[in-house]
């Protein structure tokens, strides 16, 4: 029984160690662990909230799990050191009288030395000992130091993705509004101005999402510093300048090619969280085209029922769509009943 105790504390110090250098180290993404209680605390909260993203609660997610997440590393190594202390009676000694440890004594030295704070009431009860905890020691300050500088890129990471999302939005709270907006009576050139400043925000924004996948379960309520709905609306915007606006007017595809480019990037990363179980099929509100075209803007109107088609960008819409919902948000909130 006391070689069952020192594998499963073993095995359990690595397990930790390993999910705590993928997290935070590798800029892989979360370890299983991480993974697990992130997705696992998203999905209920997001039930509990009734898959509603504009209740207040969601906001509070990806603080939340940022404790949690650190809070089972420590309760993992505790838990391990304890039972490698375990596998021996004599591991663990009362530093006064000699006398062996309980089982609450040895839980509490394997605390306090994995905190480094150096405790002198209890001692290693044999050299091997003392190697085992001057091991644990060195473990433990490893990880407080790693955790703590976890959490400052994984905050950096979260104010570029409010940044991109709050950039996007100044530039049209809709696909209408922000074709609207490009629209200078001949072309889109006032959306393409902007294209090198998106284009590296959303793959950095990518990038840091593949590094810190937490940062997906930042939420916010607001439209304007929702990450999700905002790279929506402008992929859709850019989805209907190449399918829906004659040619003399909308841009080539070499002008598209930088922002498009970031795009599918985003794409590509975020696919990971897109199940392949069968979904149910999406359809989308109606569209109102209505200000494009008062606007002068020389559409394809044969095509415009067209593009709402499930089957028109398929692959990329069906991504989206599952974001969306795993947000807690949908089609609905892209195209809303009074766009403009």
């Amino acid at each position: 029984m006391q070689i069952l105790y020192a594998i499963a504390g073993i095995a359990l110090i690595l397990f930790v160690l390993k999910d705590l250098i993928t997290t935070t180290l590798s800029f892989q993404g979360g370890g299983r662990l991480t993974n697990f209680i992130a997705e696992n605390t998203w999905r209920l909260c997001l039930k509990l909230a009734g898959k509603d993203g504009k209740r207040k609660m969601m906001e509070r997610i990806g603080h939340l799990l940022l404790i949690l997440i650190i809070t089972s590393w420590v309760a993992g190594m505790w838990l391990g050191s304890f039972l490698l202390l375990l596998s021996d009676s004599a591991s663990v000694l009362n530093s006064t009288t000699e006398a062996i440890t309980t089982a609450s004594e040895k839980l509490y030295f394997a605390g306090y030395t994995l905190s480094t704070m150096g405790n002198g009431d209890y001692k290693p009860g044999s050299r091997l000992w003392d190697i085992v905890a001057n091991l644990l020691a060195f473990s433990g300050l490893a990880f407080i130091t790693v955790s703590i500088t976890y959490i400052m890129p994984v905050l950096s990471a979260v104010i570029l993705q409010v940044k991109l999302s709050v950039f996007l939005n100044s530039l049209g709270n809709s696909p209408q509004q922000m074709l609207l907006n490009s629209w200078n009576g001949k072309n889109f050139d006032r959306l393409l101005k902007h294209d090198a400043d998106l284009a590296d925000m959303i793959t950095q924004h990518s990038q840091n999402h593949k590094a810190y996948p937490i940062i997906h379960y930042f939420h916010s309520i607001e439209q304007r510093e929702s990450v999700i709905l905002n790279l929506t609306i402008f992929d859709e915007a850019i989805n209907f300048l190449k399918f829906g606006v004659q040619d003399e007017a909308r841009p080539s595809d070499a002008d598209l090619l930088t922002i498009r480019g970031a795009q599918d990037f985003y794409l590509h990363i975020l696919e990971r969280h897109h199940k392949n179980e069968e979904q149910a099929p999406y359809t989308f509100p109606e569209m109102n085209w209505d200000a494009l075209i008062e606007a002068g803007v020389p559409l394809k109107t044969e095509l415009l029922s067209v593009f709402h088609s499930p089957e028109t960008f398929k692959q990329r819409r069906e991504i989206l769509t599952y974001l969306l919902y795993q947000d807690g948000w949908s089609w609905t909130d892209i195209y809303r009943p009074d766009p403009v």
